[in-house]
């Protein structure tokens, strides 16, 4: 998905401000894991750690980091679930 086609998606907010380290993640974690293939959600932190364990936590799944941004001491992730290339073989091999 491009950029500019976001705002036709709808896109799911995670805020958790206010939270400690590592409940940002754990609870993003969690939300990506059952967003479905295409769906964008928002994540807002204010936990310090946040940024390097979401970014973490983004390399190691089928997902996009679309856009970052630190505004007001609030780190915005926008994330992208991609199709799992996993899941893709198993489907072409059918």
């Amino acid at each position: 998905m491009q950029q500019g086609n976001i705002a036709q998606h709808h896109v799911e907010e995670l805020d958790l401000t206010g939270l400690e380290s590592p409940e940002p993640m754990l609870r993003t974690k969690t939300a990506l894991d059952a967003l479905a293939s295409g769906q964008v959600i928002l994540v807002k932190t204010t936990a310090l750690g946040s940024e390097q364990n979401i970014r973490n936590l983004i390399s190691n799944h089928p997902v996009t980091l679309l856009s970052f941004k630190k505004e007001s001491g609030i780190f915005h992730f926008l994330i992208e679930k991609t199709p799992d290339p996993a899941a893709a073989d198993s489907n072409s091999q059918a």
